[in-house]
């Protein structure tokens, strides 16, 4: 699998000059470049930081048959917040000790099964591995399985690791995350303490609680020009009388929004201005929400899970950003001032949180757990990648016949049969059609399935 990666990349470099078109500016031996089976195509640079380690830049999208598409500025992971439910310890592992130099691990080619290695700082440390096409992901609506590369390394800090994962799908989404494994850091000597557990066959201590957030941050530049991106919240709320309507609004200034899973909150960004669903962009529907850790007196901003600000190179950590940057605001709350977003360049922030109940398994080792979201493409493509856009007899025949039903006013309840719609809004196939139908699509299958 190692050689056929670097063999794609190869031929995709010579035969398809498509892929040149996205013209990157870092060197050659920090780009990554790869052509799915589908014909589409991702671009992009890396770079390994002190503090975040991977930080990848320039990416571009090429949808097959199309030309490359601007999608990131910049890719990287904010922060990684620790807090302990007995709240004596807090760690911000980004800032307090970073996640790239001598914390970045050594792979090797098992680390990497199939993938190609590629050396930071001399030593290979980070790994891009190309899927055979079985791979998937999963959002509130959907799993949709695709294509996909993945580019990831590995941080030791402290008793953690940490595998840090950014996988590119050949539908033109995105999936962020994190794997942690190691060993259980902190403890109580109070075997009955309420914010642990003790565990088997370690007597007299509990083993502490504690949540992981998770923070990206995610600059978004769609298309051609990088201050044209619009950030819009969609929420579907329902009714007194049980109707549910979707209602979007653009976000022109500077927010800070909470997970909302009654309302089924989401957040959609589009191009050129564009707050219709048809346009261009990227929808993020969040998947994980029951662990979020709220701490208003010590930690503000973990009120929220989904930021948007004014792009600033000084606006860089979720937290402890004055550590670094003391001429600017502390946390990612203090970011959002309500400054304008309208033609400016804007970067997302989302945070996804994990809390961590030590089991009996975990002593002293923990196996891996893994968070994430994905960042779901939306009409980049002229039409189902891999799909020959072409319907079967048998579900043409079933949507010609299917019943249609207009909007139509709803009538008073009667006592005897409930609701009533009106039947001008209604029409049916009469019953000739309807045998054809079941014909169709009988015989159909036995077609296909011969």
């Amino acid at each position: 699998m190692g050689h056929r990666f670097g063999i794609v990349i190869l031929v995709a470099l010579l035969v398809m000059p498509g892929l040149l078109k996205a013209e990157l500016t870092c060197p050659v031996e920090n780009q990554i470049t790869v052509e799915f089976d589908n014909g589409a195509a991702w671009q992009m640079c890396w770079d390994s930081r002190k503090r975040e380690n991977i930080v990848l830049s320039d990416v571009h999208f090429q949808p097959a048959g199309a030309q490359a598409y601007s999608v990131f500025s910049t890719l990287r992971l904010s922060q990684l917040h620790v807090n302990y439910d007995d709240s004596n310890v807090t760690y911000n592992d980004v800032t307090e000790f970073g996640l790239g130099g001598g914390y970045v691990s050594e792979l090797n080619q098992q680390d990497c099964p199939g993938g190609e290695l590629i050396d930071i700082g001399g030593i290979p440390r980070l790994c891009t591995l190309l899927s055979n096409g079985d791979d998937s992901y999963t959002t509130p609506t959907e799993t949709r399985q695709a294509q996909s590369l993945s580019v990831y390394s590995v941080s030791q800090v402290g008793a953690y690791a940490y595998l840090i994962t950014w996988k590119f799908f050949a539908d033109g989404s995105v999936e962020p995350s994190i794997g942690a494994a190691g060993a259980l850091q902190r403890s109580s000597g109070d075997p009955h303490s309420h914010h642990g557990r003790e565990l088997e066959d370690v007597p007299n201590k509990s083993w502490l609680s504690h949540t992981h957030n998770y923070y990206w941050q995610l600059d978004f530049d769609l298309g051609e020009n990088p201050r044209d991106d619009v950030v819009s919240e969609l929420q579907f709320v329902t009714d007194a009388a049980g109707r549910r309507a979707r209602t979007q609004t653009p976000l022109r200034v500077e927010a800070a929004r909470a997970i909302d899973p009654k309302q089924m909150r989401s957040w959609f960004i589009s191009d050129k201005d564009d707050i219709s669903l048809d346009s261009a962009g990227y929808l993020i529907e969040p998947l994980s929400y029951g662990h979020k850790m709220v701490n208003k007196v010590t930690d503000p901003y973990t009120e929220f899970d989904f930021f948007v600000t004014r792009q600033k190179d000084c606006e860089r950590f979720t937290s402890e950003n004055t550590k670094y940057y003391p001429d600017c605001d502390e946390n990612i709350l203090q970011f959002v001032n309500n400054e304008s977003l309208t033609g400016e360049d804007i970067v997302l922030w989302h945070r996804i949180s994990f809390h961590h109940v030590p089991r009996n398994e975990d002593r002293y080792v923990m196996h891996s757990h893994w968070d994430g979201f994905v960042m779901q493409a939306r009409n980049l493509h002229d039409q189902t990648p891999g799909h020959s856009g072409k319907e079967s007899a048998g579900s043409v025949a079933a949507m010609a016949g299917a019943r249609v039903q207009l909007d139509s006013p709803v009538e008073e309840k009667s006592p005897a049969f409930g609701c009533s719609v009106s039947g001008s809004g209604m029409r049916y196939p009469d019953i000739g059609l309807f045998i054809l139908i079941i014909f169709s699509v009988f015989f159909g299958r036995r077609y296909v399935s011969s």
